[in-house]
């Protein structure tokens, strides 16, 4: 078409593009603040020209090719993938906070100073065996140290199970953002494949896929219509037509594992994520609690076998039957009651005036090499009344410092690596919101610019109003 009518479709053309453009950046500016958005931007290319005969091409305005979203993929996926190593560590290190916290050291009111007291008043009494409050300074010094062994390892159950009920819950939400994303990826397609480019579902479907990799990490690969797979260590969970939930294993499970709804044989092992390290400081938290499970063990023992020399006389500790020593460990509750039934002397029958060697070989022990980390049976030497030191032994304090320094390293570890990992992310984050972040002062300039643009189309449009009115009304008869 040529003439005035080519030139009005033209600005009309010009006009309308301009209003869709006006119209993107609005927005654009109204999401500017939203988490996930992505900047949109409209393509504009030339109308396809007419031919004139004796003139060659005229030009016939401007079309909208598409609306698209400002986005690098690539970028977008390795910032997927390293919040969610973020994540990992973030979870691990709250949870070894506070088993750090549990164990409070150094500290007054801490095991290590109960110990401390416990081998004083033994060396108290192997001193003054004749005065009667020394025999009760070992049993209150005892109990005190016996109850703050058993609220340990009562704190330590809790956080077992807390940490538990973290991977369950972590669980519970990969499931329903799973199926989320199985309903979104319908609608992206149906969206695709009816011609239209749905930038705010894919957003969606961005934020859906960065939130589920933030609890359990994942692989994802999309296919031509935008249909998120979903894999985790190789296992499909979801694909444009299935979808498989994960669950966590059944008790009795102190593991967290994860594993398929519906086949508690397929194990479903994590890289990353916040589940991930959960199950991590949970596997930390479990050896823990066998380790002051084994303190307890071989340090009632020890004192058990001097005090009932060797089981001919009363023990000292009671342990329970079940392997929960640290939870169980009390003093027995005759000695309790009556504290002149602890022994102190070497004759268990008849107790010489003023000998307190057995409860001076007791104190001893504190420097007795005893291997805390893998019990093993205790030699001792009735004669002597003295434990012979194992073999990878150490002393008390230095055993139990053994486990709180492994706990402090750990922690140590894993505050070090989410520390340097959120520094990745937000350089990351930073360059996401260089490409597709919206910069306010960019928008105002392109309004203006398209504002401009739709004015000056408009003057044609006007213009060339006037230009028919006369050519109509204004010529002829």
């Amino acid at each position: 078409m040529s003439g005035l009518f080519g030139s009005l479709n033209s600005a009309t053309s010009g006009m309308t593009s301009a209003q869709t453009v006006l119209q993107t950046i609005s927005h654009n500016v109204a999401n500017a603040n939203t988490d996930g958005y992505s900047k949109q931007k409209v393509t504009l290319e030339t109308n396809n020209p007419f031919n004139k005969s004796g003139v060659g091409q005229l030009g016939t305005g401007v079309r909208v090719s598409g609306v698209i979203r400002v986005v690098d993929d690539a970028v977008v996926g390795q910032l997927r993938d390293e919040n969610s190593t973020l994540a990992k560590f973030e979870s691990k290190s709250d949870a070894l906070q506070q088993l750090e916290a549990i164990f409070n050291e150094p500290s007054k009111t801490g095991l290590s100073n109960n110990l401390s007291e416990v081998f004083a008043s033994w060396t108290y009494l192997g001193s003054n065996p004749e005065i009667a409050t020394a025999k009760t300074m070992v049993v209150q010094n005892s109990e005190t140290m016996t109850d703050t062994m058993n609220h340990m390892a009562t704190q330590l159950e809790k956080l077992q199970g807390n940490t538990l009920k973290g991977i369950e819950q972590d669980v519970k939400d990969f499931n329903t953002k799973l199926e989320q994303l199985h309903s979104l990826n319908k609608q992206v397609s149906y969206s695709i494949s009816s011609g239209q480019t749905p930038n705010d579902l894919l957003d969606k479907q961005d934020a859906l896929l960065s939130e589920m990799s933030e609890l359990a990490g994942v692989e994802v690969k999309f296919d031509e219509m935008r249909q998120a797979t979903v894999s985790i260590g190789g296992q499909e969970l979801l694909t444009p037509t299935s979808m498989q939930k994960l669950a966590v294993a059944g008790q009795p499970n102190s593991d967290g594992k994860i594993v398929l709804a519906g086949d508690t044989t397929k194990e479903i092992v994590l890289t990353s994520g916040s589940a991930k390290g959960s199950q991590e400081a949970l596997a930390e938290i479990n050896k823990q609690v066998a380790n002051l499970n084994d303190f307890a063990y071989t340090f009632a023992s020890a004192v058990n076998m001097i005090h009932s020399d060797n089981g001919d006389g009363e023990l000292f500790f009671d342990l329970g039957a079940d392997g929960n020593y640290a939870k169980n460990i009390s003093v027995q509750s005759e000695l309790a009651k009556d504290p002149e039934k602890v022994s102190s002397a070497k004759s268990l029958d008849k107790p010489a005036a003023g000998d307190g060697s057995r409860a001076q070989a007791i104190a001893d022990l504190q420097n007795t090499k005893l291997n805390f980390s893998n019990p093993t049976k205790i030699d001792y030497d009735k004669t002597t009344m003295t434990i012979i030191d194992q073999a990878n032994g150490t002393s008390v304090s230095n055993g139990y410092n053994d486990i709180v320094t492994e706990i402090g390293i750990t922690k140590q570890q894993s505050d070090n690596m989410f520390s340097s990992q959120e520094d990745l992310v937000q350089l990351l984050d930073q360059r996401r919101q260089s490409i597709s972040g919206v910069s306010i002062n960019e928008e105002v300039a392109s309004m203006i610019q398209h504002q401009s643009a739709f004015q000056a189309n408009s003057r044609m449009i006007s213009t060339i109003s006037e230009m028919l009115d006369t050519l109509i009304n204004r010529t002829g008869v």
